[in-house]
């Protein structure tokens, strides 16, 4: 360190703050406090221990690699001591702490709440928070700096300091709306285990409605139709995931989502459709290695476990 001053909470607050958001002007609103004293903040944190913490990067503030280590060791002390507060001492030895878990969109609205709901029952007292995100990069940055502590993603390179728990994989489906039958009645719904199967003809005539190019859901879908070369005629795009499967059957076209996506869907006009060859996409639970595991944490993992 090159300075002599004292490491303050109010610090730390303010390099997570610029951490989660990537941006001095957004961390100040979320903290309460004007850009020049969460500059001062930071400055004299970076004087203080000798280090540069955060470099610009496009329009965002991204974290050094020194930066990003103080960032774990600055949430590490923030949760420990917002625990302590939290604390009961009482004599069942009842589980407590925080659990932060994220995400992919699809899987935080499909796959995560089942897991946290059994976590939930059997651990009342820890907190938990979610976010999703769609980028598989931003999520291991998010479990590298806690700011998650596991992140359900799509299987990928695992970072030499993180683990990955693999997951029972998402097997992807089409969605058409039900068609009439020869006296003008529609047909009846699928039965849920039974999906029929998708034709050439769907994928070359129905309008595809999927998410904005980049997203994963988006990749898959590109493959599907690269694999059988095929292009959609028109393509509808929009930003969100809960309407895929209905503004599909409005329009009377064809989407492409995971299984349990479509399942959850509310409409009753739908038939779910097996792509020509099967489509999955495995799936893991990123976290950091065991030394650094909160009790929270070590528990949701083992309910993960028993769902693999």
């Amino acid at each position: 360190m090159s300075g002599s001053g004292a490491l303050t909470l109010p610090q730390l607050e303010a390099v997570l703050a610029v951490a989660d958001e990537g941006s001095f002007t957004v961390a100040a609103q979320v903290l309460g406090i004007s850009q020049p004293s969460l500059s001062r903040r930071i400055h004299s944190l970076e004087e203080t221990l000798g280090l540069r913490l955060f470099l610009p990067v496009g329009r965002q503030m991204q974290l050094t690699d020194a930066g990003r280590r103080v960032a774990n060791t600055a949430r590490r002390t923030l949760q420990d001591l917002e625990d302590l507060r939290h604390q009961e001492a009482g004599a069942d030895g009842a589980l407590s702490g925080t659990l932060r878990a994220a995400g992919l969109p699809s899987l935080v609205a499909t796959r995560l709440p089942r897991h946290l709901g059994a976590f939930h029952r059997a651990h009342r007292d820890v907190r938990i928070e979610v976010f999703a995100q769609e980028d598989r990069e931003l999520l291991v940055e998010s479990v590298r700096t806690g700011r998650a502590d596991v992140a359900l993603t799509a299987a990928g390179h695992v970072p030499p300091d993180l683990e990955a728990l693999e997951l029972r994989p998402q097997t992807f489906l089409a969605v058409v709306p039900r068609e009439p039958d020869a006296s003008g009645a529609q047909d009846a719904p699928g039965t849920p285990g039974t999906p029929g199967m998708l034709s050439a003809r769907d994928l070359a005539e129905r309008t595809l409605v999927t998410l904005p190019e980049g997203t994963s859901i988006r990749e898959v879908t590109e493959s599907v139709f690269r694999g059988l070369g095929v292009t959609p005629p028109r393509v509808i795009t929009t930003t969100q995931r809960d309407a895929l499967v209905t503004l599909a059957i409005a329009s009377d076209g064809l989407t492409i989502v995971p299984e349990d996506l479509a399942e959850s869907s509310p409409t009753t006009d739908a038939r779910r459709l097996h792509l020509p060859s099967d489509v999955q996409r495995p799936v893991v639970a990123l976290h950091r290695r065991e030394h650094l595991r909160t009790p929270a944490l070590s528990a949701f993992l083992e309910t993960l476990a028993a769902d693999v």
